[in-house]
């Protein structure tokens, strides 16, 4: 084999390379970017839960938002409430009759 021929090889793989630790600095960023964006979402999820709960339990003190988009969803909170609270009963009976 002539020397060109390895040296065209030489450079193919070594450009081959090259372009591999290229892709996988790119993965490794995106994925580092992507968790990044996963953590914040996740931060935002809490905030919001936090402010939710905030915003009931304003509701809860005052019967009313006066507000017309809060107040039904308030409303459907409480409802589901006072559910939970009977099948919990429901539940410490069927316990305590064991």
């Amino acid at each position: 084999m002539n020397k060109n021929f390895w040296d065209d090889f030489g450079r193919a793989v070594t450009g081959a390379a090259d372009t591999v630790t290229k892709k996988a600095g790119k993965v490794a960023d995106m994925a580092r970017l992507k968790n990044q964006v996963y953590s914040l979402e996740r931060e935002n999820k809490k905030d919001f839960e936090a402010i939710g709960k905030i915003v009931y339990e304003r509701f809860a003190a005052a019967g009313s938002l006066e507000d017309a988009a809060l107040d039904p969803l308030c409303e459907e909170i409480a409802r589901r409430e006072i559910l939970i609270d009977e099948y919990q009963g429901e539940i410490d009976g069927m316990k305590s009759e064991n």
